[in-house]
């Protein structure tokens, strides 16, 4: 039984699969909008994709940290810069 079925996820996915990624994103989103709201949803799905652009950034090597310091410094007064 257990078998089956995971044959049968694996055959869902071989066939279409973006498709059924639409599909299963789309209900898994229309029930968080049900359950806890569209305001909600919309700011986890904000911070999803901060998240996901900060991993992106980490993942190519480049040094974010260094970038954002760079920039507060440049943004910020002199007598509230930390160097």
């Amino acid at each position: 039984m257990l078998d089956a079925i995971k044959n049968f996820i694996i055959d869902l996915f071989e066939s279409h699969r973006t498709r059924k990624i639409g599909f299963v994103t789309g209900l898994i989103t229309g029930a968080a909008i049900l359950i806890i709201g569209f305001f909600n949803t919309f700011f986890i799905f904000i911070c999803g994709v901060i998240g996901l652009f900060v991993g992106s950034r980490f993942d190519s090597k480049d040094d974010l940290v260094e970038k954002i310091l760079n920039k507060l410094d440049q943004l910020l007064p002199d007598n509230i810069q930390r160097w």
